[in-house]
């Protein structure tokens, strides 16, 4: 973890001492404090959008499994039972020959194995394991996108926090100043001006709180409903320290962060998944328009017909080829081929998104980490600047304005500097996920 400067601290010392008091109230209370990493198993797990992700994966997974089936010899059972008004019998001469029975039965047992449709069958099997293989691949992108989500809310929560906690800091420090400006005026030294100028100061601080505690609400709200429970919930959320902690992280330059995210994003693994079984469906359709031919074998017993054998049995092979179908099939394959040039354009065009998108966060993280350097510089100064302005009011060389001009310029430097680390943190955390980690 970095290590920070009693300068650079002043502008989260709140809310660390925030996050402190709610983990206490939340065990006073009873109320669950959830981490950034429970947050997320918590998401993953009762999300609907990757509720329903999962079920397409495991619809495409029962669907690759009947694919396999289809290779696979199949077996049909016949069975009929039949009772008719009266036995048939054809009088000869004086005899009665009984051709069925009154009751009768005719059980059917055949077998069926594709040989020439194996390669159409194989082509699509590979096809709807290539189709599976993609859902999974979308599953793990969904679940990336929700894990950021939570992160990116805690920050957002916890920034809220730490600017409600500043203005509450600058309103007490004017509350000090209103106490003393009052005495003044009352000695004569300064005019009710000076005083009314501090109150001014004061409220205006305290808008400052209110704007950021409502931003607060908001954000607590949305990471509720990202979580999936209800806003009345008694939960607390702990400080994401392991996140700030990351936030400056070494960058690494533009073209190792493209390369790692075409390798990693699993939005580019699913559309090369699709375009791989988008062309196992093209050769399956080519191979639709050639004959089948199944190997067959069949066993049938017939039960009260005295004419014909009980048992038999047989083996063949059984050849069907549509002649004329109107192009019908041919113009499935040509189909399949157009679709199969649509993905391939598509990765193209997620590929090229996602090399903007990776370069527009590694400059967004690379700008957040200078505002932060800035900020530290520029709070150094403020508060250097509020200590002489302050001393110098005491001896009677500056203003209650120049105070007022210095204090504000140190709250906002505060408020910089908060800002400037946690959109750090959100750079870091919207890099990671662009890298595909």
């Amino acid at each position: 973890m970095r290590t920070l400067s009693p300068v650079i601290t002043t502008s989260l010392v709140a809310a660390f001492l925030g996050a402190g008091a709610t983990e206490a109230r939340a065990q006073e209370s009873g109320s669950r404090t959830l981490t950034v990493e429970e947050a997320v198993e918590v998401a993953l797990s009762t999300n609907p959008r990757l509720l329903g992700r999962q079920s397409v994966t495991r619809s495409a997974e029962a669907l690759e499994h009947a694919a396999t089936g289809r290779m696979l010899p199949s077996v049909h059972v016949f069975d009929e039972y039949q009772h008719w008004n009266a036995p048939f019998s054809i009088p000869f001469g004086a005899v009665n020959f009984t051709v069925r029975d009154q009751d009768t039965n005719t059980l059917a047992i055949s077998a069926n194995q594709p040989l020439v449709g194996l390669m159409h069958l194989s082509q699509d099997h590979t096809a709807q394991q290539r189709a599976a293989e993609a859902t999974h691949e979308d599953l793990a992108a969904e679940r990336a996108n929700i894990k950021e989500r939570v992160e990116v809310g805690y920050l957002r929560l916890f920034e809220a926090k730490a600017l409600e906690d500043i203005a509450k800091a600058s309103e007490a420090e004017l509350a000090d100043q209103v106490t003393v400006t009052t005495a003044r005026v009352t000695a004569g030294v300064l005019t009710t001006a000076d005083l009314l100028r501090v109150k001014v100061a004061v409220a205006n601080a305290k808008q400052q709180e209110i704007q950021a505690h409502t931003q607060g609400e908001i954000e607590r709200a949305g990471l509720l409903g990202v979580l999936g429970l209800p806003m009345e919930q008694s939960v607390e959320f702990a400080e994401p320290r392991t996140l700030l902690a990351h936030a400056s992280a070494a960058l690494p330059p533009l073209k190792d962060a493209q390369g790692q995210a075409a390798k990693a994003r699993p939005e580019l693994r699913s559309l090369q998944l699709q375009l791989d079984a988008s062309d196992h469906t093209r050769k399956a359709r080519k191979y639709l328009l050639l004959p089948d031919i199944d190997a067959e074998a069949g066993y049938s017993r017939l039960d009260g017909q005295p004419f014909s054998p009980v048992n038999s049995a047989f083996v063949g092979v059984k050849a069907n080829w549509n002649i004329w179908e109107w192009g019908a099939t041919w113009y499935a394959q040509k189909a399949a081929e157009e679709q199969a040039s649509a993905v391939h354009f598509q990765l193209e065009e997620q590929g090229r998104q996602i090399g903007v998108e990776v370069a527009t966060d590694l400059a967004q993280a690379r700008a957040s980490a200078s505002a932060v350097d800035v900020a530290r510089e520029t709070i150094a100064s403020a508060e250097e600047a509020y200590r002489v302005t302050e001393a110098l009011l005491k001896a009677g060389s500056a203003t209650t304005t120049d105070l007022l001009d210095a204090q504000a310029a140190l709250t906002q430097a505060r408020l910089n500097l908060t800002r400037a680390e946690y959109e750090q943190a959100v750079a870091q955390v919207t890099l990671q996920r662009g890298l595909g980690r």
